[in-house]
């Protein structure tokens, strides 16, 4: 359940800036831990939060409203108004996994397997190339 807030034009602004910054510092952990350690698994989990952070900021400045607790990338997406073709549609169903696959693997850990170097780099770049496009419309909306 929801409860919504009235906000002015400066909660909003300070609430999007909140999950922008935090999108900026999640990709930045993210490209961190590729360079430093093997940890692939850990760079598509902060990828995945790389996107919800930005959708959020683009909720919040979209629907005048707090985020909903919510870590699905497609229902944020939905929510914020914004259409994707199917290929990237597809793209930001694969990264929503990473985000139940690192917090909870599998008894084979089937996303350690997984998560190559290059697949890893693939959805990287992926998503810095989603980010600066959900920001473009941020910026728009603003």
């Amino acid at each position: 359940m929801h409860i919504f807030f009235s906000m002015d034009k400066a909660e909003i602004q300070r609430l999007s800036e909140f999950w922008q910054d935090a999108s900026a510092r999640d990709f930045l952990t993210a490209t961190d831990i590729f360079n430093r350690t093997e940890n692939n698994v850990a760079v598509l989990f902060f990828i995945h939060l790389t996107l919800e952070k930005i959708l959020k900021a683009l909720y919040v400045t979209t629907k005048a409203a707090h985020a909903p607790f919510s870590h699905n990338l497609l229902y944020l997406l939905k929510e914020t108004g914004i259409d994707v073709n199917e290929t990237d549609r597809q793209l930001l169903s694969e990264i929503n996994e990473f985000n139940i696959e690192a917090r909870y693997p599998d008894e084979r850990f089937l996303i350690y397997q997984k998560a190559t170097r290059d697949f890893t780099q693939k959805y990287i770049e992926n998503t810095k190339r989603l980010n600066q496009w959900i920001s473009g419309i941020l910026k728009e909306r603003q």
